[in-house]
């Protein structure tokens, strides 16, 4: 029996967890506190580049906490599908629509950007089906 490759080593995830955690340990501490909004500012040309649509725009908000956040619309329709913020470290994904898009969180912003393009594409058109009826 043919034995089963791994894409990736196994000590990877152990190396991914521990960055997670120093970068995660460094936004806590005083000394090197997580900008979240140039976090946000530094993420918007990656969503750009890699989500380019007639369907979404992307554009910054605030809530009534003075949080800043991406919002993504859907422009034919003037709804909004869900928010992008950044705190802790972390990129965090909070759909309006729980029913099409799934909420998500990465600590990486290419990957988080891949990740929103995925749940985007696959869950966009049950969205526009059903919001057309």
């Amino acid at each position: 029996m043919a034995k089963k490759q791994h894409a990736a080593p196994l000590g990877d995830f152990d190396a991914e967890v521990d960055s997670a955690r120093k970068r995660l340990e460094a936004a806590l501490t005083e000394d090197e506190t997580f900008d979240d909004l140039a976090a946000l500012q530094a993420l918007a040309p990656i969503l750009e580049r890699h989500i380019r649509s007639r369907r979404l725009a992307f554009t910054l908000g605030e809530d009534e906490d003075e949080e800043t956040h991406i919002v993504i619309v859907h422009v034919e329709t003037d709804e909004e599908l869900g928010f992008i913020f950044a705190e802790d470290g972390e990129y965090v994904f909070e759909s309006n629509l729980d029913a099409y898009f799934d909420d998500f969180v990465d600590d990486d912003a290419e990957r988080f950007v891949e990740r929103l393009y995925e749940t985007l594409r696959s869950d966009l058109p049950k969205y526009e089906v059903e919001s057309k009826g």
